[in-house]
């Protein structure tokens, strides 16, 4: 725009420069219409070097306010990472510091997760059998609606995680933390509890068949509607746990810790369920 208006001012300089050398009357000096034109045009022409530096810092900052558009993912693992919608297979993500990464929808059969920081990391329809969480960190992840059947979670820390409504059958959360884990409406067919710091987990109509809490601490536990058939509890804390609903046909509670008749009383048994001595529950 600045070389266009050069070029005017030129121009104009020109035919000014061309009128004022044609004759005219001896007697009488004629004014020339086309410099005057022109000196008035170069008056504010000449202030676009001062203000072009202006105009170019005003340029620069509204490019640093525009929204930076990221075209491709991070390889870092830094906090947020995105891992979503994408075939994970047999990923390598061992001791990786994965805090609050995005795996959404991701397909991770047969991916290595053991000791990897995940709190706070959404795994919320995950797909994949035998995924190897053990030892992983995932307070307060989110696993709702996930397929992560036979997955390995040994000692893995999912406090306060959410896990509505995903598959986990025979999944193994031995010697982990699952307190305040929401795992309702979830199923947990064959799934380990073994040794396990389950208190406060909520099992809200959780299909829990034939799985086994052998020595862990449900204390305050939640299993209102869900499903405890052959379900092992031995010398397993229930001190203050929530059986409001459940069915407990076959299941195993005989060796159970701090359990009492009041506990079980709008429960269901049958008469192969197995009660410690002096504790009844309704049949039905």
């Amino acid at each position: 725009m600045k070389l266009v208006a050069v070029i005017f001012v030129a121009m104009i300089m020109v035919f000014s420069l061309v009128a004022s050398i044609v004759p005219g009357t001896s007697s009488t000096k004629q004014s020339n219409p086309v410099a005057e034109l022109g000196k008035e045009l170069a008056k504010p022409l000449s202030k676009v070097d001062s203000i072009a530096p202006e105009l170019s810092l005003a340029l620069e900052r509204v490019e640093d306010l525009l929204p930076k558009i990221s075209l491709g993912e991070k390889e870092s693992g830094e906090p947020g990472e995105m891992h979503a919608l994408i075939d994970h297979t047999d990923g390598a993500f061992s001791n990786f510091e994965l805090p609050r990464a995005n795996f959404a929808g991701s397909v991770v059969s047969g991916a290595q997760f053991d000791g990897a920081l995940l709190d706070g990391a959404t795994l919320e329809g995950v797909t994949g059998d035998s995924v190897n969480f053990k030892n992983a960190r995932m307070a307060k992840a989110n696993l709702n609606a996930s397929a992560l059947e036979n997955s390995n979670f040994q000692g893995a820390e999912l406090r306060q995680s959410t896990a509505r409504a995903g598959i986990f059958n025979g999944a193994d959360f031995t010697g982990g933390d699952t307190s305040f884990v929401s795992f309702s409406g979830a199923q947990l067919r064959e799934s380990l509890f073994v040794d396990a710091y389950t208190s406060g987990a909520i099992f809200v109509t959780a299909d829990l068949t034939q799985a086994d809490f052998t020595g862990s601490d449900l204390t305050g536990a939640r299993f209102e509607r869900a499903n405890l058939e052959r379900v092992t509890f031995t010398r397993t804390n229930l001190n203050l746990t929530n059986f409001t609903g459940a069915k407990l046909y076959g299941a195993d509670l005989s060796e159970a810790l701090n359990l009492t008749s009041e506990q079980l009383v709008d429960a269901c048994a049958d008469k192969s369920t197995k009660l410690p001595e002096g504790v009844a529950a309704p049949r039905c």
